[in-house]
């Protein structure tokens, strides 16, 4: 039975409709010029474009054979519950300890040792700290205490 690519057509479909809608969603805001832009400019450009690359990713995918689709439920449900997770202990535990306890548990269908999913938890907290907490200035507990 021949299928076709699926994944670049269904990717592709999602870039248009994301694309068309901040195309549309943007033109309540003056457009302006490229020399001078309005608040428009911007999201209307790349709305647009967004659009047809969309369409230059589904419309060869149509008429090329690929594979179906074959959904992994046990990482989609660990990467839903590792951000569940996140939000659930940001507040009362900190972005260091949900970082490191989102990272577990969406590393849970790896390979892996424990060794270097720990390690991989940490340098996750260390970077979100760093980036969130260091280099913009959030105002969110790093430690519970």
């Amino acid at each position: 039975m021949k299928h076709r690519d699926t994944h670049d057509l269904v990717g592709g479909i999602a870039l248009v409709v994301i694309g068309v809608f901040f195309g549309l969603y943007a033109s309540r805001y003056t457009m302006g010029t490229a020399g001078r832009m309005g608040p428009g400019y911007f999201p209307i450009v790349l709305g647009w474009l967004l659009a047809l690359l969309g369409l230059l990713v589904a419309l060869p995918a149509w008429w090329r054979q690929g594979a179906p689709i074959k959904v992994q439920w046990r990482n989609l449900a660990t990467a839903t519950a590792s951000i569940v997770l996140f939000a659930a202990l940001l507040r009362p535990a900190g972005v260091v300890v949900a970082s490191v306890a989102t990272s577990m548990v969406a590393l849970i269908p790896a390979r892996i040792p424990m060794r270097q999913k720990l390690l991989v938890s940490v340098a996750v907290a260390v970077l979100t700290v760093l980036i969130f907490v260091v280099g913009l200035q959030m105002t969110v507990p790093t430690w519970p205490w």
